[in-house]
């Protein structure tokens, strides 16, 4: 076959082309994020809009911040008086996506860091996660042959590798200052509803859609790179035992907290909207694939901040993989 492909360069990149093509259909209509059918039984639904709680003023590290999602968690954090660091390859480019012509968005607690965030020392990441009350992963690979089958093929995976190992190295040196830690960093990865959850619980997909997937996965890096980081956060950082406990010196049994408590977003099929509206959070997602709902990228940043901010959010889906989908009455009202 080698040599085949080798006297016939021509059939080669027509082969090329039309594989080209293919993958971007599938990246467009499955990376984009749709998969498998609702349990019936599980009635698990959060219905939300934007009434952010108010909260002490939190520190939020964001990558993939330049991004179509990633622009909006800045703007939002920002407007709601939150500080926030960003890892970005251009910080003209972010400043430029911060400069609206309508509502002005304060810039004063803006911290940028402009490099690519897995060429980033592993002192570095940790300066940069000291003293975060969160992190937010909106990163994702650029929809071209580079970004798709082009080095790192683990960009999301080794970010939320790194970035957890950070955040731990930083909350074992309070530990060793407090004797006692009171709150995990909370960890917001931007997913996709191509991912099933590792767990295995979720309802098994048609035979089509089980072979479709398991192509895009050894096809499509992207795709395999998403489940990586998801099943990274499921296997090693698991929420703690009832009997994990500790002995204070004062005789006082606490039970230990976590450096690193998660939860993974899982949107459907992306669009874009200028402003929030209602969408539902679901534990599965819905609808065969190719057959979901829609998510409009500002409902996920919208949902990613409340996960920073709501503690009544948080303690729900910790640990979670939600499903975000637009609120079928505004998914009715975009399509029009």
């Amino acid at each position: 076959c080698v040599s085949f492909f080798m006297l016939h360069p021509r059939f080669h990149q027509s082969i090329v082309l039309v594989l080209w093509i293919l993958s971007g259909w599938i990246v467009q209509n499955t990376l984009a994020h749709t998969n498998s059918i609702l349990d019936p039984n599980d009635e698990t639904t959060t219905t939300t809009t934007m009434t952010n709680e108010e909260c002490e003023p939190k520190t939020v590290l964001v990558v993939g911040a330049t991004g179509a999602t990633g622009q909006h968690v800045v703007q939002q954090l920002l407007r709601m008086g939150h500080t926030v660091r960003a890892v970005v390859r251009s910080e003209e480019r972010m400043k430029s996506l911060l400069s609206p012509e309508t509502t002005p968005i304060p810039m004063d607690k803006l911290e940028l860091t402009e490099a690519s965030l897995l060429d980033l020392s592993s002192p570095k990441l940790t300066e940069l996660t000291k003293g975060c009350d969160a992190i937010v992963s909106c990163l994702g690979h650029n929809l071209n042959f580079q970004g798709i089958w082009g080095k790192p093929y683990q960009l999301v995976t080794q970010a939320v590798q790194r970035l957890c190992q950070a955040a731990t190295t930083n909350q074992e040196d309070e530990d060793e200052k407090k004797k006692n830690r009171k709150e995990s960093v909370r960890f917001i990865l931007m997913g996709s509803n191509g991912v099933a959850h590792p767990n295995g619980q979720e309802p098994k997909r048609s035979f089509g859609e089980r072979l479709l997937l398991s192509i895009l996965r050894i096809c499509i890096p992207p795709h395999a790179d998403n489940e990586d980081a998801a099943a990274y956060l499921y296997h090693y950082h698991k929420p703690p035992s009832t009997k994990t406990t500790t002995t204070t010196e004062t005789g006082e049994v606490t039970t230990l907290v976590p450096p690193v408590a998660w939860s993974v977003v899982r949107p459907d099929d992306l669009i874009d909207l200028d402003t929030v509206t209602p969408y539902d959070l679901t534990t599965q997602p819905e609808g065969s694939l190719f057959g979901g709902g829609t998510a409009s990228r500002i409902n996920v940043a919208n949902a990613m901040v409340n996960l920073i901010t709501n503690d009544t959010m948080w303690n729900e889906w910790k640990y979670k993989m939600p499903v975000l989908r637009n609120s079928e009455q505004e998914t009715t009202k975009s399509e029009k």
